[in-house]
C-alpha cells in the first residue's frame, strides 16, 4: 500500500502589516467626524431660548429655577399662574425706533406656554424679600389660569418673580440677588433708551419742518413781489416781457420814413422783433417833379400871335 503524500502548505498567504501612525491619524479623523464641537453654556442656553424667541440677542442672567405669580387686585393675593421654569434676562434686538429692548422669559416645564414680560421702565420695577415685582400695562404672554382673566378695569397687571437661590456656599446663593438687579438694570435702561429714541424722533420731525417752510418762504418770494407791482386781475403780456426793444425799433423805423433822403444817409441793418432776423431798410422813393402846363402855354402863345407885330416897325 502506498504511502499517503503530505499535504503540501500554503506558504502564499498575504501578510498584513500595518502602520501604527497612520491607523492612529485615520481613527482621530473619524471620531472628529463624528463628535460635534463642544459649545459653551451660555451658547447653549442662547440657543434654546432662540427657538421660542428668535428676536433674543443675549442672555445676561440666568435662574435655574422660578415661578411666576399674579396679583389678583379682587381677593388683593398673589396667585399662581401655572408657569414654573428656568429664568432667563435677555437682550432682544433694536426696537422701531432704534431703542434697546429687554425681557424676562421664563422657560415653563409645567405646561406649553412660556412667560415672556418686556421690561421698559425701572420705575415699573421694584425688589422685595419674596420677589422681583414687576408693573405692566399689558398681559404677559403665557399667562393662564384665572388670575389672568380678572377683570382689572384700567389696572396694571402686577407679576411677582419667585426666584429659588440655596444658602451659602452653595453656587446659587446669590441667584435671586444678581437676577433681580439685572431686571432693574436692564427696565431702567430700556426706559431711558426709549425717551431717547422718541426725543430724537421728534427733534427730526421739527427740523424737517422748518426746512420745509424755509423752502416754502424761498419759492413763495417772487410771487409776492409780482402781486404787489401787479394790479389785480392783469395778465402780463409777451411785450411787457420782452416789448421794450420791440418799442425801440419801431420808432426808429417811423422816425426813418419822414426823413428826406438826404437826411436818411445810407441804408442801415435793423433787428425786428427780439434781435433775431436782421433786414436792410430800401431807399424811399424820390420825390415827385413839379408837372409842366401845357395847356396854359398854348393859350400864352395864341396871345401874343394875336396881337400882331408892334407898331413902327
Amino acid at each position: 500500500m502506498a504511502a499517503r503524500k503530505g499535504r503540501r502548505q500554503n506558504n502564499h498567504n498575504p501578510v498584513n502589516l500595518t502602520d501604527n501612525e497612520s491607523d492612529v491619524a485615520c481613527y482621530t479623523d473619524m471620531v472628529q467626524q463624528i463628535t460635534p464641537a463642544l459649545r459653551s453654556n451660555e451658547e447653549l442656553n442662547l440657543s434654546v431660548i432662540r427657538r421660542h424667541k428668535p428676536s433674543v440677542t443675549n442672555v445676561l442672567s440666568l435662574a435655574h429655577y422660578s415661578v411666576i405669580y399674579v396679583f389678583n387686585p379682587t381677593s388683593s393675593q398673589w396667585e399662581k399662574n401655572g408657569v414654573e421654569g428656568s429664568l432667563f434676562v435677555c437682550q432682544e434686538t433694536l426696537g422701531e425706533l432704534g431703542e434697546h429692548r429687554y425681557t424676562a422669559f421664563v422657560l415653563n416645564r409645567r405646561g406649553m406656554h412660556n412667560f415672556d414680560l418686556p421690561l421698559t421702565d425701572g420705575e415699573n420695577v421694584e425688589i422685595t424679600e419674596d420677589f422681583v415685582i414687576i408693573k405692566a400695562d399689558e398681559p404677559a404672554e403665557g399667562v393662564t389660569g384665572k388670575s389672568a382673566t380678572v377683570e382689572t378695569q384700567g389696572i396694571p397687571r402686577i407679576y411677582g418673580i419667585w426666584i429659588y437661590c440655596e444658602p451659602p456656599p452653595n453656587s446659587s446663593a446669590d441667584n435671586r440677588t444678581v437676577n433681580a438687579k439685572m431686571i432693574e438694570d436692564c427696565a431702567a435702561h430700556a426706559g431711558y433708551s426709549m425717551q431717547v429714541a422718541r426725543e430724537k424722533v421728534e427733534s427730526m420731525r421739527q427740523s424737517s419742518l422748518h426746512a420745509a417752510a424755509a423752502a416754502a418762504t424761498i419759492q413763495a418770494a417772487p410771487l409776492e413781489e409780482i402781486q404787489a407791482s401787479e394790479p389785480m386781475g392783469r395778465q402780463i403780456s409777451l411785450k411787457d416781457l420782452f416789448g421794450q426793444q420791440r418799442a425801440q425799433d419801431d420808432g426808429w423805423t417811423v422816425r426813418a420814413h419822414h426823413l428826406a433822403p438826404a437826411q436818411q444817409g445810407p441804408p442801415q441793418q435793423q433787428y425786428t422783433y427780439g434781435g433775431m432776423m436782421p433786414q436792410h431798410i430800401p431807399a424811399p422813393p424820390p420825390p415827385p417833379q413839379p408837372q409842366v402846363d401845357v395847356l396854359g402855354d398854348l393859350f400864352r402863345r395864341a396871345g401874343l400871335a394875336s396881337q400882331g407885330p408892334p407898331t413902327g416897325q
